[in-house]
């Protein structure tokens, strides 16, 4: 199989070594994983070149996220639910799309045993992240979710998408704030250490909270090490990125896998590229 990833900009994927880690854990010896560069205005002639049977799928990062949803035929629940796909196969010439983020961030929680239901949560950011982390905070019965964001109008239009899912208790972040059970950083801030925007963590929490940075690369992001010691938990994305990954695959290949006794190899590969 021919697969790989798109976005702009993707020097610094490290999908595909992750991709080769999962294709030598799985024994699937026929699949070739490479990164692909590719500007909004080459969308068209890519999915061209797709339909037409240079790739079996591909992968999704940013900034086609959602621009490249038109380029499909049809899409699943999820990517219906989240307005975004990261995942497309390619059945003859025809192209659906799937989002595998949300499979991914539900298992670091239960690989993590980190319990949602009746918590006080907060989100920092409000992109398309964050989309992904309100839904399974309200699939998994949050008592109340808080959205901290730079941006107000963002953050507005997050809010109403959470009320739009059925969520009861959704507000903006304040400085009259309590503390939070969960707090999830889905932003970029502090993956290379911005000690600038560090204020940007500033929140209420204690010995009893948990913590997750989506930032995969380090287990000390700016956000984690800023409560390091003081807090319950602290997790980074790795698991997640793992996870999405291996859901990728199980699409492209219609088969499910059980990584449960290979997990821990992947992931000690894996940390040796990251480092």
């Amino acid at each position: 199989m021919n697969l790989g990833l798109i976005g702009n900009p993707v020097q610094k994927s490290i999908s595909p070594q992750l991709q080769r880690i999962l294709f030598k854990e799985l024994e699937l010896n026929n699949c070739a994983y490479e990164k692909h560069q590719i500007i909004s205005d080459n969308l068209p002639s890519f999915f061209d070149r797709f339909k037409n049977g240079e790739f079996d799928g591909i992968n999704v990062t940013i900034p086609h996220k959602e621009t490249g949803l038109e380029f499909l035929d049809e899409v699943d629940n999820s990517v219906k639910i989240l307005g975004n796909t990261n995942c497309i196969k390619r059945t003859g010439n025809m192209l659906k799309g799937y989002n595998t983020d949300l499979y991914g961030f539900k298992m670091l929680l239960e690989k993590n045993n980190i319990n949602i239901q009746s918590t006080r949560c907060l989100i920092l950011g409000a992109g398309g992240s964050a989309r992904t982390i309100i839904k399974a905070l309200i699939d998994r019965g949050a008592e109340s979710i808080t959205i901290k964001n730079k941006s107000i109008e963002n953050a507005l239009e997050i809010q109403l998408y959470a009320q739009k899912l059925g969520a009861k208790n959704i507000k903006l972040y304040t400085e009259s704030d309590d503390r939070f059970d969960i707090a999830i950083n889905t932003t970029p801030l502090g993956m290379y250490q911005e000690e600038d925007n560090a204020s940007f963590f500033d929140i209420p929490v204690d010995k009893n909270s948990t913590l997750i940075d989506l930032i995969y690369i380090s287990n000390h992001t700016l956000f984690l090490n800023q409560y390091k010691d003081q807090v319950k938990q602290s997790i980074n994305g790795l698991e997640m990125l793992i996870f999405q990954a291996i859901k990728s695959i199980e699409i492209w290949t219609e088969t499910t896998y059980n990584v449960d006794q290979k997990l821990d190899s992947i992931k000690k590969q894996l940390e040796k590229v990251i480092c």
